[in-house]
């Protein structure tokens, strides 16, 4: 009898065991349709906003232009200024010999010609690129379309760009050749009147350089421009109009906080009033040993192996920093105006069915209007540092959580609010209210 007992006993052990794990696996297995419910840890409130991806960058503050005034060495009597000193418009920068002010306006004039003859090829080149197809352009310009008098710089950007890049490069160099023209008929003017040699902006004397007989002032705009050089892989990231987020302290007096390193983020940036300027010239050719290029080397680490330049324009005017003063810049090179930012790993992604074809598609674990768990289909509008940036249909405030969670129609529940109080609010207590904080 009891050896019967002890076989039923055991034989129903097993049948319930063997329930209690069909029953699990029914429940828990992947593609279970049972409802049920799941605790969540891990989770988020959606908050949609501004998500903008950057390229953090030292940028150093140059002049906007630099103008060079030739003379020739022994047709001047005197220099008036030296390097660094503040210099305004039509002040006298070096005055010329009496019997020699003939002679150098002659020169001014057959200059003044020669720019003339090269605006109009310009302006020629430039009708005849406006007039192409843009829409089916040819992919250079014939070399016998440029005109002896060009440049050779010039003719080198045409072949190489496309027509919209041609078109810009042209009207850059039209630009630059029409400042020139406004300073020599300045020149030639100021000497019709006196023998003196002035400035023809405000700015500051950068530099005066003597060679082979000659003198060239370079006088440095009262306009700023930030450059920042960028290394071959954040070329490709880095394009011309792109907005840049600047730092307030730079058009404020307060000086700057110590230099960041290349490539750290700051949160002063995020905290400052926005500032903004905008990318307008991304170089090409690997960065030189230029003047700034120099003293940046001496501060900053740069790019390795190669650096290219980028020019920042500001939106504001900077009065108060020195040239080649450091500062932050944080270049925009992704933005969505309302967006989220999600840890990509809590994205799951799948082959779902379009018509007749198949896509890959990207889904975020949501909870609906009822509290209960569905599967939303997002669009990634870009990466940024191991985040998503979506942008979908969910909305403001919405709970997301992480894709290991199971889909289905299973309600979901969350940890109860807990808040620790503050240092402050304890060291306020006695010691009778310590002890009931604890106990009650």
């Amino acid at each position: 009898m009891k050896r019967t007992t002890k076989i039923w006993i055991g034989t129903g052990s097993i049948l319930l065991l063997a329930l209690l794990i069909i029953n699990c696996i029914i429940v828990f297995k992947e593609d279970s349709r049972i409802a049920r419910s799941y605790y969540i840890t891990d989770y988020e409130r959606v908050a949609l906003k501004q998500q903008r991806a950057y390229l953090n960058k030292e940028a150093m503050i140059i002049p906007e232009q630099e103008i060079r005034i030739t003379a020739d060495a022994n047709a001047l009597s005197q220099i008036s200024v030296r390097p660094g000193q503040k210099i305004s418009v039509n002040e006298e920068i070096a005055a010329y010999k009496t019997d020699e002010a003939t002679h150098e306006q002659s020169k001014l004039q057959a200059e003044l010609n020669a720019y003339e003859g090269e605006l109009s090829t310009l302006e020629g080149i430039l009708r005849r690129l406006e007039a192409q197809d843009i829409d089916d352009p040819i992919t250079t310009i014939d070399s016998e379309q440029i005109d002896d008098e060009l440049s050779i710089t010039v003719e080198t950007e045409v072949l190489q760009g496309t027509p919209h890049e041609a078109i810009a490069a042209i009207e850059k160099q039209i630009a630059e050749v029409e400042r020139n023209i406004d300073i020599l008929e300045d020149q030639i003017s100021e000497l019709s009147f006196s023998n003196v040699l002035s400035s023809p902006i405000d700015g500051v004397i950068g530099k005066i350089l003597e060679a082979n007989g000659t003198v060239t002032f370079i006088i440095y705009t009262d306009e700023k421009n930030l450059i920042t050089y960028i290394s071959e892989q954040e070329w490709e990231k880095v394009e011309e109009n792109q907005s840049v987020k600047l730092n307030q302290s730079l058009f404020e007096s307060e000086p700057e906080s110590d230099s960041l390193t290349i490539g750290e983020d700051t949160g002063s940036l995020e905290k400052a009033e926005e500032v903004v300027g905008a990318v307008i010239e991304k170089q090409t050719i690997p960065a030189t040993n230029t003047l700034w290029y120099k003293e940046m080397e001496k501060v900053v680490e740069m790019p390795q192996p190669l650096s290219f330049e980028v020019r920042i324009d500001l939106n504001d005017a900077v009065t108060n920093k020195p040239y080649a003063s450091l500062t932050k810049a944080k270049i925009i090179i992704h933005e969505a105006p309302s967006a989220l930012r999600v840890n990509k790993d809590w994205l799951i992604t799948k082959q779902v069915m379009d018509g007749e074809e198949t896509r890959e598609a990207a889904f975020i674990r949501s909870i609906d209007e009822d509290g209960k768990i569905q599967t939303t289909e997002v669009e990634i509008a870009f990466e940024d540092k191991g985040d998503s940036i979506l942008t979908s249909t969910l909305t403001d405030d919405q709970i997301i959580f992480n894709k290991q969670v199971k889909s289905g129609p299973s309600l979901a529940f969350f940890p109860m609010p807990f808040e620790l109080p503050s240092k402050a609010a304890l060291e306020a207590l006695d010691w009778e209210q310590f002890v009931k904080y604890l106990v009650f």
